[in-house]
This record gives C-alpha cells, structure tokens and sequence, in this order.
C-alpha cells in the first residue's frame, strides 16, 4: 500500500512523539522538527508508509542520539499486558470458539501502537471493552480451514505489549500441534517488539528476526534468512497496521490481523476507523 497525502502530516507528528521521548532537551526537539520539516516535504508517496517514515526516524536519532526512544514505554506496555495474560487465557479456555477468541485478544492487543497514536494507551481498558468492538472476521472460516491443512505458521509480531496479546493464540496453535515461527525486529523502531520484547512478554516458540529496523515488514530489507522462511511458508499471520501496509500487495497466503486507526487504511480496506479485521491478503486465493 503506497502512502498519502494523510501519511505526511502523521508522519511530522511521530517525529514530535519520538523526539520527545528520546530527549528532554528542548533545543535538541526543536532541531527534530525543524529538519523533519524539510525532509516531509520530499516524502515519496510511491513508498509504504514505514519507508516514508524511516528518514524521519534516522534523523531522531541522529540528533539525539538515542536509538530506542520508546523504550522504557515498551517495557511498561509488556507489564501491563501481562497482568491481563491470566484473564485473557481463561477467556479462551472458556469460550465455545476458542480460537476465535484468541484471535480476538491478539487483534485488541493491535490498539498498542505509537506510530499511529498518542503514547498514553489504556490497555486496561481496550482489553475490558473487548465485547464492544466492532470485530469483522471476515476470512475467519478461510483462516481456520487453512489452519487446519497446515503444519507451520509464520507469525509476523508487531507491538511490544501487543507481544503479550499474541500469547494465547501462539499458545493454542502451539497446543494444536503446530509449529509457530514467531518473527520480531532486529533493531527497534518505534514500539515494534524485538526479541528482548517478545522473550519479556513471555513467547514461548521458536522467535526469529526478520533481519530489519523498519516498522512493518519491508521484504527488500529483510535478511536472506528472513526471506527464505517467508517464501516457503504456506501460512502467514501478519499483525499489525504496518504489516499490512507493507505486505498488502505482496503474492503470499497471508491473514492480516489489526485494528483500521487511520483514514488511509480505512480506504484501503473499505472498513471504518476503529474496525477489527482479520483479513486475507487480496492477492491470495485457496
């Protein structure tokens, strides 16, 4: 998905967020905006979103100095998250569909994203209202007799937090007999989990890393051990709103999972603002 004239000012705003919370320097926050004012202008809208931010995010820490400036937020994110783990897990043991319930859970956990938000998030209360969101499963049956035919699954994380999220359906396809490939950042980027994210969190599969530093998955910066799991893999479970900007085109038997936050995205999909997809990608018949 190519970006819009919507992305540069949500991209200028990132900068402001980032920059805040890589420095309290004031000087140094200003110079961010004022060289990030120059550099939005040029953003290349034939790029994804996650390109178009990128130069932005080199510039923070460039200037700052501080390659993790969402960091210690990451960490609370994980914490909180996993005081709600042991609800989330009676959730599902008790539900008359426990797999669609944990693919509910891991799509509310998508609502902990700072590059399309403000960094104060209540997770507390995205997981309480959970039953009131406006969940459109619309490939669920595909997904599910996919699932089925399939004994390994790449699953492309997202948020640290969100991390926590995942566990229950990781752990029930775990519990299913299949393998779960759990794949992560090399580097940070805005609050996307990286291993350290996903090992707090408590992943208990096999985590891998997609070899990049940009937010989604941008398949021409991933590592050749990456792309040799991602072009074999018969089944893809993509998280998160940069995922799907970043791979929404790509040819792969991929299911998206994540919450519609922008209007861009809300075009694309065809669904409002606030909507909880699961989604298989376009170009993907079976």
């Amino acid at each position: 998905m190519k970006a819009k004239l919507d992305c540069i000012p949500c991209i200028f705003n990132q900068a402001f967020r980032a920059a805040q919370n890589a420095t309290n320097d004031k000087s140094l926050i200003r110079k961010v905006l004022n060289e990030a004012g120059g550099k939005v202008k040029d953003i290349d809208l034939n790029l994804t979103p996650p390109e178009a931010a990128l130069p932005i995010y080199r510039l923070i820490d460039k200037i700052t100095g501080n390659s993790n400036p969402y960091g210690d937020i990451k960490k609370e994110h994980i914490r909180r998250a996993l005081s709600l783990y042991p609800v989330m897990k009676k959730r599902v043991s008790l539900s008359k569909d426990p797999l669609k319930e944990a693919v509910k859970i891991s799509i509310i956990g998508n609502a902990i994203d700072l590059g399309s938000t403000l960094n104060e998030i209540d997770i507390e209360k995205e997981f309480e209202d959970a039953e009131e969101k406006d969940f459109i499963l619309r490939d669920f049956e595909s997904f599910k007799q996919k699932l089925f035919r399939e004994k390994e699954i790449l699953y492309i994380a997202d948020n640290a937090g969100e991390t926590v999220f995942d566990r229950p359906l990781v752990e029930l396809l775990s519990d299913m007999g299949k393998s779960v490939l759990y794949a992560v950042k090399e580097y940070p980027i805005i609050n996307d989990a990286t291993r350290e994210d996903a090992e707090l969190s408590g992943i208990n599969t096999k985590i891998i890393s997609t070899g990049s530093g940009i937010a989604g998955t941008v398949l021409q910066s991933c590592s050749e051990e990456f792309l040799n799991v991602f072009k074999r893999a018969r089944f893809i479970i993509s998280k998160g709103q940069g995922n799907y900007e970043t791979l929404s085109n790509v040819p792969a038997p991929i299911f998206f999972l994540f919450k519609v936050k922008c209007k861009p995205i809300s075009i694309d999909t065809r669904f409002p603002i606030g909507s909880m997809l699961l989604l298989k990608s376009s170009s993907y018949t079976d």
